[in-house]
């Protein structure tokens, strides 16, 4: 990967927008291009001035085009399972990845770009949007372990076992699209979702994505449980005054020396 196939930058603060920027491929995934996301990544998870993340690609025609067959064809049978396993390692990664994630899906996702899509927290697309998960059509399966969570059991049906594209306003209609956006501001909207996030106190929002990741496939009282659990605990709870400051017209931390 060189340095121009993933741009950065912070359109708001706590923000980070990464751009997969190869639209002649239609911004097809390398391998070298998955490491460098996870590599970023990597960092962002430990950079207190990051509390959301925004993935794109680079133009108006494609969010992702899948993993970039080109390389794999050049790779022998050994190569590309190689590549494969590292890969399943890097998507876990990603749904992992303990701040929020923001897809802005302008135009078509393909393959692994639907996968990358489908592990984000929030995804964001319009008119041009176009989802296509594509391992049926060539005697593989994806998403069968996530998907239903997203869009229920019936739709990731159809999707899994057709293959067939779905337009924007219909993955916004079964769920597969969180925020639907005009032609042309999904990635306006995508980064005003992540500036209302980043908004939020960084250990909440640690802590909800990581009660949603390990709720799944438990019983109910378990999911109940464990969110009490950490609320009392990791988000260190705070009085009712100081909670509520803004409501009850006083600055955080006047309860406290009210006291002392």
């Amino acid at each position: 990967m060189t340095a121009a196939e993933l741009l950065e930058s912070s359109p708001e603060p706590g923000v980070l927008l990464l751009t997969f920027d190869r639209p002649a491929t239609l911004n097809a995934i390398s391998l070298p291009l998955q490491r460098g996301l996870d590599e970023r990544l990597d960092e962002a998870a430990r950079d207190d001035d990051v509390r959301a993340v925004v993935i794109t690609g680079a133009g108006d025609r494609a969010f992702s085009s899948g993993y970039d067959l080109g390389e794999l064809r050049g790779m022998s049978s050994e190569e590309q399972l190689e590549a494969m396993l590292e890969r399943e390692e890097l998507l876990w990664r990603y749904l992992r990845f303990p701040k929020p994630t923001i897809a802005a899906v302008q135009g078509v996702s393909y393959g692994a770009g639907t996968l990358l899509a489908a592990c984000s927290d929030l995804r964001v697309g319009g008119p041009s949007t176009s989802f296509t998960v594509t391992a049926a059509k060539y005697g593989g399966a994806n998403l069968t372990w996530i998907l239903d969570t997203v869009i229920g059991a019936g739709q990731t049906r159809d999707l899994l076992m057709t293959s067939r594209a779905v337009a924007g306003d219909e993955a916004y209609r079964i769920g597969l699209l969180t925020r639907y956006a005009d032609s042309g501001s999904v990635l306006d909207e995508a980064i005003a979702a992540a500036t209302q996030i980043a908004a939020q106190s960084p250990d909440a929002i640690r802590e909800i994505k990581s009660l949603l990741l390990a709720g799944q496939g438990s019983d109910l009282r378990s999911r109940y449980d464990r969110e009490n659990t950490v609320a009392r605990t990791a988000l260190r709870p705070r009085s009712i005054g100081e909670t509520f400051a803004g409501f009850f017209g006083t600055r955080p931390g006047a309860e406290r020396k009210e006291r002392s």
